[in-house]
């Protein structure tokens, strides 16, 4: 009990902690409503107030806890095969992420981050096309993706989106197979980060003291699932997102 205490006080302590518990609470309301976008939201800000490589563990830890909510709420859609075939792939991707997150240059890692940003947006505001992804092959490539990409920069559930949305799945198939990978890689991930030293004291703090207001906004989201239209809110958040990518690419270049 007393390493627990010792643990919230030294969190308490963080600069821009009520700042940090909004991010937090907005995008995993976000990531309950719509299936995905808390890395997405939340590590281009956090990484305002704490460094990336405290940034995206934090997020994961939560984000992994509040899936087993979404995952038993839409248990009878789990697409299992593609489940196992992303989490087998991931197992090569999450490593090289750590990697990445580990020993890339801080600067450099934000600078990436906001050109993946740009990418994705750019991809996902594009006029719609019905095209499909034929074969089950696919699943390893995406999986390998978003294990690589959601170990280094928290995006795991953008990956797994467009790989969702090129097979074609509904909303119900989309929550409860994107809470499986979350699940299945929210417990390697934090394994590989332990063994490159990424989780402190102080992120294990954090994810104590914010958990509660993780539980909380996993319970409005659901709650907020049927009633917004999902589809223009998702565009404002890419739009928010484009321009934020931009700020931070715009700042690799210049190296400042």
């Amino acid at each position: 009990m007393d390493d627990v205490i010792s643990l919230l006080m030294l969190a308490l302590k963080t600069d821009g902690l009520g700042f940090i518990g909004i991010i937090l609470f907005l995008a995993l309301l976000l990531r309950s409503a719509i299936g995905f976008g808390d890395g997405l939201l939340a590590v281009p800000l956090l990484t305002l107030f704490i460094e990336l490589r405290e940034a995206v563990p934090l997020i994961l830890l939560l984000s992994t806890t509040v899936s087993f909510f979404t995952l038993w709420k839409n248990r009878r859609s789990l697409q299992l095969g593609s489940l196992k075939r992303t989490s087998i792939a991931a197992l090569v991707g999450i490593p090289l992420g750590v990697l990445l997150l580990s020993f890339g240059n801080e600067g450099i890692a934000k600078g990436v981050l906001g050109i993946l940003l740009v990418m994705m947006a750019a991809w996902q505001l594009l006029p719609s096309s019905n095209y499909r992804l034929e074969g089950e092959g696919w699943s390893y490539l995406f999986g390998c993706l978003a294990g690589m990409l959601g170990s280094a920069y928290a995006l795991r559930g953008i990956v797994f989106s467009i790989y969702g949305n090129l097979r074609g799945w509904g909303p119900g198939e989309f929550k409860s197979t994107i809470s499986g990978f979350y699940i299945l890689s929210g417990v390697i991930i934090p394994l590989t980060y332990f063994g490159a030293g990424l989780i402190t004291s102080r992120l294990l703090g954090l994810y104590l003291l914010l958990l509660p207001v993780a539980v909380i906004a996993s319970v409005i989201g659901q709650q907020l699932t049927n009633r917004f239209d999902a589809s223009t809110f998702q565009r404002i958040i890419w739009f928010f997102l484009l321009l934020f990518g931009f700020v931070l690419a715009t700042r690799l270049v210049w190296g400042s």
